[in-house]
């Protein structure tokens, strides 16, 4: 993709986003994405089908560079020599602070049921094989920890976007593990 194509990306990602603070999801048309971003609708359906199609696009980037096997050393933080679950949980913490504001407008409608579907999948293996490779829990089934350590994770990530996010990454990270320990090692 060129610099004018990722440009505009970013323009008509900026829109949006800058109109999920002022209305609800289901209130914000294409238009209004076009007209916030001062572009086309040939231009906005080059890159997106619909704005539903756009918030997956926002929810994938956020949720694929955290969850990226490599990752590079970043200026707030540095997660590249680390892979285990815990950093992970710390690292994917600290973007969701840094797009605390984004993420409030995302999870204040009804876009919060995609935000959370999108979550609940790169979430997936990823407690999976925390849960089985290192614990080998057999105390409960499979699906039903899994979907417990899953939705503990979202539900407490809402919890702190929506209290604006007073506590560090690091602490709601403690508060996390601190809460799905004793299921573990049931």
């Amino acid at each position: 993709m060129d610099r004018r194509q990722l440009k505009t990306q970013q323009a008509i990602r900026q829109a949006f986003s800058a109109l999920m603070k002022r209305k609800t999801y289901s209130k914000i048309t294409v238009q209004d994405i076009l007209d916030e971003a001062n572009v086309g609708r040939s231009t906005f359906y080059e890159h997106y089908k619909t704005k539903e199609e756009l918030l997956h696009a926002i929810c994938a980037d956020i949720f694929s560079h955290v969850f990226c096997p490599s990752l590079e050393p970043e200026m707030r933080h540095d997660f590249s020599n680390t892979n285990d679950f815990k950093h992970i949980v710390i690292h994917m913490f600290y973007h969701f602070y840094e797009d605390k504001e984004e993420l409030k407008g995302i999870l204040g409608s009804e876009s919060k049921e995609i935000f959370v579907h999108d979550l609940r999948g790169f979430l997936g293996e990823l407690v999976y094989d925390y849960v089985f490779k290192v614990y080998k829990n057999k105390s409960f089934p499979e699906d039903l920890l899994v979907n417990h350590l899953i939705t503990s994770l979202i539900e407490l990530t809402l919890w702190w976007i929506k209290g604006d996010c007073k506590e560090s990454p690091e602490q709601i990270s403690e508060y996390y593990f601190g809460l799905i320990l004793p299921t573990l090692s049931a």
